[in-house]
């Protein structure tokens, strides 16, 4: 008699009874992680994160090295499994093994489990990170063997709620809850993430940064003399500390800067007659000026870009200082405006893809060390996505790419010659992924300029 039990009891189908399973093939749903695992080939993220952390394990007990355990979290990360807890069942996948350099066979050597992981998170401390940190930024070096002619830098902070006792976390006021406040650099054109900070709830938009800048900037110096280097940020990044580095340096900056009285008084000549324009055409009006404003802090002016907006809810006065040159209304709109929608994109593909506000270790240093995973998942995405040029998916976002070229059904089997990955027969993007794949093994096909 035919076994009818199905562990999905649906009750649609009427023809024949509808048994569903869970098979006891080895299977895998994340067949895309390979993919991951080839722009780590090339990138060498993980690598380069395992190469920083000391061993603490005994070496006669130790069976899983280093790079097989970053690489083994940042992968399920890459698959969208923030949490370590996730190790206890992906440990068994096929494709996770296949990835992190073991044999797939079924109920032997398996991955790290979740007490492993956990172990791992917590064994890092502060100057290992610093190291890390700058492991990053070799990264981006690396891939760009010219010096650029620009380098555009965005920068911005976001809010990353807490529930728990987890270490530094603090009560922020503007948002109204406790968090921590991570600050992410990441280069303009190719969104590479050079820095991504951790700091305490209660930080100011700018605390912190003034330091990181200043090592960044001579870091890519060094890499790339003459680059022109240039830095986008909000107005909670005015601070005369980041504006002083920014100009010992010699790099371009365009920072918004907050409404306030003096500046209020500049623009109202121009807010009024936006008004009027307003008032006649029924469209929403714009001019643009610029003057040379010192406040009360500043050594000596600096060039403060206005625009008097008027919409139909009313004013909209902006203000944005400034260093380089060229007209106020083509530095607003054909560059500062940019800034926001490239930054606000980052942070939600770290946030809505990556889960990389997903902090939940108790200590400070540990969830720092999440942040660095994070990141390292993030440039393994962005590595696919750039080999992904000319196709539907060049400007995915990564929720997108995670769904369509990460997810994916597989059936792994082993022969003493060979592993044999079966993928779906019905792929719709077929064609696309063996593009991708194909770049992805030559260095070539990583175009990051």
């Amino acid at each position: 008699m035919t076994e009818c039990n199905s562990d999905l009891p649906y009750a649609f189908y009427s023809h024949r009874s509808l048994v569903v399973r869970f098979s006891d093939l080895e299977l895998s749903s994340d067949a895309g992680i390979l993919r991951a695992r080839q722009a780590e080939e090339q990138m060498q993220v993980c690598q380069g994160i395992a190469e920083w952390i000391k061993e603490w394990r005994d070496p006669h007990k130790t069976t899983r090295s280093l790079p097989q355990l970053v690489s083994q979290r940042v992968y399920q990360i890459v698959g969208g499994y923030e949490d370590a807890n996730d190790s206890n069942e992906l440990r068994h996948d096929p494709i996770y093994k296949l990835a992190c350099d073991r044999l797939p066979f079924a109920n032997q050597d398996h991955l790290a489990s979740q007490p492993t992981i956990t172990r791992l998170e917590n064994h890092v401390g502060t100057q290992e990170v610093s190291q890390m940190r700058s492991r990053m930024v070799d990264g981006f070096i690396a891939q760009h063997p010219q010096t650029p002619d620009e380098i555009v830098l965005d920068i911005d902070g976001w809010d990353d709620p807490t529930h728990g006792q987890q270490q530094l976390s603090c009560f922020h006021g503007y948002y109204e809850q406790p968090m921590y406040f991570p600050v992410l650099i990441n280069e303009a054109k190719s969104g590479y993430p050079l820095v991504l900070q951790l700091r305490a709830g209660n930080s100011h938009p700018g605390k912190g940064v003034a330091g990181i800048l200043r090592w960044l900037f001579w870091r890519l110096k060094r890499a790339f003399p003459g680059v022109r280097l240039i830095l986008r940020a909000d107005a909670g990044f005015a601070l005369p500390e980041i504006l002083q580095v920014c100009e010992r340096a010699g790099v371009g900056y365009a920072i918004g800067f907050a409404r306030k009285p003096v500046t209020a008084s500049k623009i109202a000549d121009r807010l009024e007659r936006a008004r009027l324009q307003f008032c006649q055409t029924g469209a929403k009006a714009r001019l643009f000026d610029d003057v040379y404003y010192a406040a009360a802090s500043w050594q000596a002016p600096r060039r403060l870009v206005m625009k008097a907006e008027w919409l139909p809810k009313g004013a909209n006065p902006r203000f944005v200082l400034t260093n380089l040159e060229g007209e106020a209304q083509s530095l607003d709109d054909d560059f500062y405006v940019q800034r926001g929608a490239d930054s606000e994109h980052r942070i939600k593909e770290f946030k809505l893809g990556i889960q990389a506000d997903r902090l939940s270790g108790h200590t400070f240093i540990a969830n720092q060390f999440r942040l660095l995973l994070s990141q390292a998942a993030y440039i393994l995405l962005l590595a696919i996505r750039h080999a992904a040029k000319g196709t539907q998916f060049a400007t995915a976002q990564v929720p997108r790419l995670q769904a369509l070229l990460i997810k994916g059904a597989a059936r792994v089997r082993v022969s003493a010659r060979r592993v044999l990955v079966e993928l779906a027969a019905y792929c719709p993007f077929a064609q696309e992924l063996r593009q991708i794949t194909q770049r992805l093994v030559s260095a070539k096909g990583l175009s990051w300029g």
